[in-house]
């Protein structure tokens, strides 16, 4: 009898990831990395919390060797970013790591020369830095309060499972695609800004998640990186130089601000908070009437106070030369158009909006259906039409 042959698998055909293994771990690199950073600039992170200004009052009284902040100031002159240098702190006391962290360093940050070398720095200044402030008072402070944040995190594994249950639905991510099997969410860093989020695929099969407890926006969004980045891997395979330019282009000026002309992290960035921001919510792209609506209540001691938070905000109003929220109402059409106005979002919107209404489509997940929808809708959009301002 002959031996049938196993069927072809069709590229409709995948299975779903199933919800990884969520756990609550400290990471000892990288709360040494952001007490180092804190060193270095007594500004950076946060600031106002008890903790941070005990810090401050700490590293005052008892400054670390010259010769570990002179090695941070050098990673800053070399042009090696805070994303990198997590990544590498990441990678103490887990030398398993090592080896993903120097591929990923290598193929993503072509701007930092010689990873190997700045790798071997990190560590030697965290082993040095650790000798020292591990008998401190406040190493002990933090220990307490990290301790703290676990256990509450713990009591939130099940609300923590249910959203990210709520993502993979959505998305329905190829597991051949997204390989998370264990999501790691790192204790609250009690000198690290609540706003602020990272994720790192330092080890394959697992994320790592720093985010503030309370802040499950960011939490969220950190974890879906895990499911487009790769999506926008394949798609940048399929995409000319043409389209590529035009992603750039239709991006909104804030997100420009943040992220510069990089098409793949502009897209990365703009599918996920479109998501988050826009559609999860049950809301709409922001038009122009939607902003005016926002911003007219606001006072001038308001505004002056929004100022003083954002250095983002205040980069913006100087470029227009606003000082004043009667400026800011005067201008508010060139403000608009220059920073808020987002063709890029407007495009993913529509996106998802049709994958989620369509029952009967062909692509049976999210991957399949932008890989084969995105290229053509990119094409149709003509240059001449977008915002030059």
């Amino acid at each position: 009898m002959e031996k049938l042959e196993e069927p072809e698998r069709k590229e409709a055909d995948f299975e779903v990831m199933k919800t990884p293994e969520i756990i609550v771990q400290e990471e000892q690199g990288a709360q040494l990395l952001s007490l180092l950073l804190k060193a270095e600039n007594l500004n950076w992170g946060e600031t106002e919390t008890s903790l941070a200004k005990e810090t401050v009052k700490y590293f005052k009284d008892n400054p670390p060797d010259p010769k570990i902040l002179k090695t941070i100031k050098s990673f800053y002159r070399e042009g090696v970013d805070e994303e990198t240098l997590y990544n590498f702190a990441l990678t103490y006391q887990h030398p398993e790591r090592v080896e993903k962290v120097l591929e990923m360093v290598t193929k993503y940050k072509s701007h930092v020369k010689n990873p190997q070398k700045i790798y071997q720095k990190v560590l030697t200044v965290l082993e040095r830095f650790e000798k020292t402030f591990s008998k401190s008072l406040l190493a002990k402070k933090f220990a307490t309060e990290i301790e703290q944040d676990k256990n509450k995190r713990l009591q939130k594994i099940e609300e923590t499972k249910k959203r990210i249950e709520n993502i993979i639905d959505f998305f329905k991510p190829d597991s051949k695609t997204t390989d998370i099997k264990k999501l790691i969410f790192v204790p609250t860093d009690p000198l690290y800004k609540k706003s602020s989020g990272r994720s790192f695929s330092v080890f394959p099969g697992e994320q790592i998640i720093i985010s503030h407890i309370d802040n499950i926006y960011s939490q969220d969004h950190e974890f879906s990186h895990s499911i487009i980045n790769p999506i926008v891997e394949k798609l940048s395979q399929q995409l000319t130089d043409q389209q590529k330019g035009k992603i750039s282009q239709l991006a909104s000026g804030k997100l420009k601000q943040d992220y510069g002309d990089r098409y793949f992290s502009l897209l990365c960035e703009e599918f996920i908070r479109t998501y988050n921001d826009v559609l999860k919510r049950g809301e709409k792209p922001q038009s122009y009437e939607d902003f005016m609506q926002k911003i007219s209540g606001i006072t001038e001691n308001q505004f002056q106070k929004f100022l003083a938070e954002s250095i983002s905000l205040k980069a913006r109003c100087e470029q227009l030369e606003i000082k004043t929220i009667d400026d800011f109402k005067n201008k508010s059409q060139e403000y608009f158009d220059k920073f808020e106005k987002n063709q890029l979002r407007d495009l993913i919107f529509k996106l998802y909006q049709e994958y989620s209404n369509c029952s009967n489509r062909e692509a049976k997940n999210f991957e399949q259906f932008v890989l084969a929808e995105f290229p053509t809708r990119i094409q149709t959009i003509n240059p001449k039409s977008l915002a030059t301002k």
